[in-house]
């Protein structure tokens, strides 16, 4: 879910990427019986314009079982900006924006994200990436109320020929909340490995 650009490959003050990843995530849950290998496809875009400001967004489908409480879809879109960039490929950027998570009851719920990047490049055509999102209250939904989410994405990203990438990490995404059904918090979490590709310019 990160740019990988020389400044060779971009195209004029714009730089971006468009790919797709498979996400072999396992999913728990503390009303769920079991735990569910909860594949996923997730599509992921990002694009910087100049050196300061950049946009990022996301969309996460998964296979959970009919589970009650499963972000079985998910998307989400942040405005960034580089706060410290020595080199296009190490910096330290903020961003805020917005998430959406389809549930299985149902309903579906928006919050407010607030996230942020490292990048530390290496010599030759990898660098390596990590990223936390925080949603720190997401809208009620049905039996649930007072959600949350936090993620955590630690990757690498490989540069094999120009204007194509491929990565792989591990992304770990938890779900807090409240049960109106049976009056308790409970957690859900997905979090796996991860291996996709795609293109950027």
């Amino acid at each position: 879910m990160f740019l990988s650009i020389t400044p060779g490959y971009a195209l004029g003050p714009v730089d971006g990427e468009i790919g797709v990843a498979w996400w072999a995530n396992d999913f728990d849950a503390d009303f769920s019986d079991s735990s569910i290998d909860a594949g996923s496809v997730f599509i992921y875009g990002e694009g910087w314009l100049g050196d300061k400001w950049g946009i990022r967004g996301a969309w996460y489908d998964s296979d959970l079982e009919g589970e009650a409480l499963s972000n079985q879809t998910r998307a989400n879109l942040e405005i960034r900006r580089k706060f410290f960039s020595p080199t296009d490929n190490n910096f330290l950027a903020l961003g805020a924006g917005v998430e959406n998570i389809d549930l299985e009851n149902g309903g579906d719920a928006q919050g407010v994200r607030i996230g942020a990047e490292a990048r530390f490049g290496i010599p030759g055509p990898l660098f390596l990436y990590g990223k936390y999102a925080w949603v720190p209250e997401f809208g009620d939904s049905r039996n649930f109320d007072d959600i949350s989410a936090t993620e955590i994405d630690l990757g690498m990203h490989i540069t094999p020929f120009p204007f194509m990438s491929l990565r792989i990490g591990y992304l770990k995404y938890e779900l807090d909340y409240e049960n109106t059904d049976v009056g308790r918090s409970g957690r859900s979490d997905a979090s796996g490995f991860y291996l996709g590709g795609g293109f950027h310019w």
